[in-house]
């Protein structure tokens, strides 16, 4: 057994000192007083926090891998990558791209699912190609496709874990293709969207259920005529249903705007991405120039990816430990709010509430320790220390 003492162990509603058990890699009893036997491995925190694992649900790459590449080395990579700074758990994200290439993908994902020992890979998320345009970002416009002239099913039947799709529900098809992946258990989420706030309403009636990097590629509040219209952003603030993917690098999102999502949806459905691009969880230096797999051009400048135009941000280059560090220290949330954020949240928006997420009976021994500085001391996957 491992038993973690010394710990300032983080609820999602609390923070308190404590003991933790587990044995063959789940939590067995949170404790006070605990007895060792031989062959049991006690782990001292220092008086740190012990913290369940982050699970990034939007993340495109890392340690210079890409999430679309078709050998399952590389997502493998870019998990243990990301490990290193305290996530667990990750779900390689794909961009825009045609379905045979995006299926490709899929089964890499699968196939590093199914061979990784250190980190978790949960399942896949599919950014797109049903996309608009008109708010397309980093995605390659050619690879903007319609669901009608270009099917889903063959995608959807690639693996029974893609988790979550985004998707412009304003799209002619998308509506049923929200009933379509509702029906298979995937979350439909409303991603670079001209929606508006009623589009999104109906949207909800067809199982779309979440927003994509919320405030970025997305509408707010625009002008028709003379009159504003209510879009994206106000429709995942406020339709109680919506959950809202977070990009907390404060790059992306400055500290007004994370204070507003946050005391609009609070920490059970603002959750934190980081929509990491190959460069996340490595050494980039600035002024790195870097052509995508979806052939599109990024420099890493002000700590942040952009296009190399800059006309748009392109994904960031942060990981996780600094979204919740942002959240903590620079947006004033308790701590156990934002490693909720990071952790339980996600988890229970991506289908693995019963299991990961928190230090609870009977979860998963995926774990970390960190300092108040987030500062990542230890990390544990399964019982086993990684890190």
């Amino acid at each position: 057994m491992n038993i973690y003492i010394n710990a300032k162990v983080i609820f999602p509603d609390k923070i308190r000192e404590c003991n933790v058990i587990a044995d063959n890699g789940k939590i067995i009893d949170i404790c006070d007083r605990f007895e060792i036997k031989n062959g049991d491995t006690v782990i001292d925190c220092c008086g740190n926090y012990l913290s369940p694992g982050f699970i990034d649900g939007h993340v495109h790459g890392g340690g210079n891998k890409s999430a679309m590449s078709e050998d399952y080395n590389d997502i493998i990579a870019m998990a243990e990558a990301h490990l290193k700074y305290g996530t667990t758990s990750i779900v390689p994200t794909t961009l825009a791209a045609p379905i045979n290439q995006l299926k490709k993908a899929v089964l890499s994902i699968k196939e590093a699912s199914e061979k990784s020992e250190n980190a978790n890979i949960l399942g896949v998320h599919l950014e797109g190609p049903y996309l608009n345009i008109k708010y397309k970002g980093a995605q390659s416009p050619e690879n903007i496709l319609n669901p009608n002239e270009n099917p889903p099913e063959e995608l959807l039947e690639a693996w029974d874990k893609i988790l979550i799709m985004g998707a412009a529900p304003e799209v002619e098809g998308c509506l049923e293709l929200g009933d379509k992946l509702k029906a298979r258990g995937i979350v439909p989420s409303v991603a670079h969207s001209a929606a508006s706030f009623s589009e999104v309403e109906e949207a909800v009636k067809h199982g779309f259920c979440d927003v994509t990097h919320i405030y970025n590629a997305c509408t707010s509040c625009f002008k028709t005529g003379v009159f504003r219209t209510a879009g994206v952003v106000e429709a995942g603030l406020v339709i109680d249903e919506i959950s809202t993917q977070t990009i907390a690098d404060l790059r992306h999102l400055p500290k007004g705007v994370l204070q507003l999502i946050y005391k609009c949806k609070g920490d059970s459905k603002m959750y934190l991405i980081t929509d990491g691009l190959e460069f996340s969880a490595s050494d980039i230096k600035e002024n790195t120039v870097y052509t995508q797999e979806n052939g599109m051009s990024v420099i890493y400048e002000d700590k942040v990816m952009k296009l190399s135009d800059r006309s748009a941000l392109a994904g960031s280059a942060a990981v996780l430990s600094d979204c919740v560090r942002n959240m903590y220290k620079e947006v004033g949330v308790p701590l156990y709010s934002a490693v909720k954020m990071a952790s339980l949240t996600p988890a229970e928006i991506l289908g693995f509430g019963k299991s990961k997420g928190k230090i609870e009976k009977g979860y998963d021994e995926d774990l970390l320790i960190f300092d108040d500085n987030i500062n990542i001391k230890s990390v544990f996957t399964n019982g086993v220390k990684r890190v």
